[in-house]
């Protein structure tokens, strides 16, 4: 008998794993594609984020940028000079300065943010040497501001700001030339 008992023990242990290895229910099955729905979305929800802050970090790189240049285009400026530049904003004409090369510097300046403008009248030469900074096909369409403050009589602090469109952030550069 025991024999006859075992072998039905191990008769309905076998069984039993059939039935538990037969595959999921159909609620299961639904409770999985949920939780993967909303783990899909969270991420599909990331990547327009991603774009937008690449995006926003390309147009930050090129103020930076601009602003980099200005400063070293400032270096062939004369230092008696350099005060021509100060209160100098790409978004007024009537602050661009009288002469060259600071005048040069400045309208570069307005060219390299915002392209042209009404009262700017940039030159074909002049297009042809300079570029509008762009990304992703959209123009910067910023606008930048140089300042010149004498630190004494053989020093000046030159500062260039330029706000990021669109980004609530500015960029600021500033350095000391000196006069040797």
């Amino acid at each position: 008998m025991r024999t006859s008992l075992q072998r039905g023990y191990l008769k309905g242990r076998d069984q039993g794993c059939l039935r538990g290895g037969r595959g999921l229910t159909l609620i299961e099955i639904l409770i999985a594609m949920t939780i993967l729905s909303v783990g899909l979305l969270g991420i599909a929800g990331m990547f327009s984020t991603g774009y937008t802050n690449a995006a926003a970090g390309g147009k930050t790189t090129m103020a930076l940028t601009a602003a980099r240049q200005i400063l070293e285009d400032m270096r062939a400026i004369p230092f008696g000079n350099l005060a021509a530049l100060h209160g100098f904003n790409t978004a007024s004409v009537g602050t661009q300065p009288a002469s060259d090369p600071e005048r040069a510097i400045a309208r570069k300046l307005r060219y390299a943010l915002a392209g042209e403008g009404t009262g700017w009248n940039f030159t074909t030469a002049e297009k042809a040497r300079w570029t509008v900074l762009s990304t992703m096909g959209t123009n910067f369409g910023g606008s930048g501001q140089i300042s010149v403050v004498n630190q004494g009589a053989t020093m000046r602090l030159v500062t260039v700001t330029v706000p990021v469109p669109g980004r609530g952030v500015t960029v600021q550069l500033a350095t000391l030339i000196a006069r040797m």
